[in-house]
């Protein structure tokens, strides 16, 4: 009880006191203690870089233990690796730790081949833009238009999500179809799984009486799995609507949003991706009334970055405006580009 007292204390302590955590440190077995910042091993040695000497090099084995103020990655000679922070709150064994609800690790110096400063991750960028066309002429002129967009902007901490699309179908030139979606979210991860999130979206469709609904959301998502083959998100929490109908009543209520993202390399060479994501927003004032939205399809590569994508978009209102259908299919199949 009282080493986690004190290992969940020295952190504040840290903050408050501007003399501490500024360093890392050294202790030899003769005694002398060294300060400066691990950069890594070389040679049997450890390097110091330090504010009196530059980079000094200290034999491994007359080291005793070390301390770091910054993750640091640590290989011991059985090959096992470990990424964290250096501790010894004891002063005697060293410890690590790879985050703050874990329970740290006791390693000792004999067993450590490597200590090295790990890559920190910068930005990554990812997403795929499509477009559909569809033009008919004789008996009926027809023409179908669909475009579609997302980017994916990913920080070791946080995730910002933007993506919009928009229909536009045209019987004889008269308008039969016009729909479009705009909508961004922020993920903000706790842990490598678990994050919290805040959304907004906005959509129209003019042949379902809908000028505008708005959805604000916010709460808390699980990340089961984020590899470069595949990922899976689950997420959960309270939203707030707002609906403005061209002839219908206007409304507002809050509800219950629940929310699933999928892709999978099926054939990670190549490039063919399967996908699937939906949300769910249950009216809480209203049991009967809830709006289900997903999309399922296939990524399939052309050639380099160019894509073909065939797709079905399912969309239930189960409380629509007075003459709109209460299901909505889409079938598509678009060319695009990904990134």
């Amino acid at each position: 009880m009282e080493s986690s007292l004190r290992r969940h204390l020295l952190p504040l302590i840290c903050l408050l006191n501007p003399v501490c955590g500024l360093s890392d440190e050294v202790f030899l077995k003769n005694g002398d203690r060294l300060t400066g910042t691990v950069k890594t091993t070389t040679d049997g040695k450890l390097v110091l870089e330090t504010a009196y000497s530059g980079e000094i090099g200290i034999k491994i084995a007359d080291i005793q233990r070390v301390t770091t103020d910054k993750p640091v990655s640590v290989t011991l000679d059985d090959e096992t690796q470990m990424t964290g922070i250096l501790s010894s709150p004891d002063g005697a064994e060293m410890r690590i730790a790879a985050d703050v609800d874990q329970e740290p690790q006791t390693v000792s110096m004999p067993h450590i081949t490597a200590i090295t400063i790990p890559e920190v991750p910068g930005l990554k960028i990812k997403g795929q833009s499509n477009l559909g066309l569809d033009m008919n002429r004789g008996n009926t002129d027809q023409d179908t238009y669909h475009v579609d967009a997302e980017s994916i902007f990913r920080w070791p901490d946080d995730r910002v999500t933007l993506g919009g699309s928009g229909d536009l179908e045209k019987s004889n030139g008269d308008k039969t179809k016009q729909q479009a979606t705009l909508g961004g979210k922020y993920d903000r991860f706790l842990s490598k799984k678990w994050y919290l999130y805040s959304g907004l979206g906005f959509e129209h469709d003019k042949f379902a009486d809908l000028t505008l609904r708005t959805t604000l959301s916010a709460g808390s998502g699980y990340q089961i799995y984020e590899t470069d083959r595949t990922n899976l998100s689950i997420e959960a929490g309270p939203a707030y609507i707002w609906e403005d109908y061209d002839t219908s009543k206007d409304d507002d209520y809050a509800a219950a949003h629940w929310g699933l993202r999928f892709d999978h390399y099926l054939v990670e060479a190549w490039k063919l991706q399967a996908f699937h994501k939906h949300t769910l927003d249950w009216n809480v004032e209203e049991a009967s009334a809830y709006l289900f939205k997903s999309a399922t399809g296939l990524r399939i590569p052309i050639f380099d970055s160019l894509q073909a994508t065939v797709q079905v978009n399912f969309d239930r209102n189960n409380n629509p405006a007075a003459g709109a259908k209460k299901d909505d299919y889409e079938y598509l199949l678009t060319g695009g580009y990904t990134w």
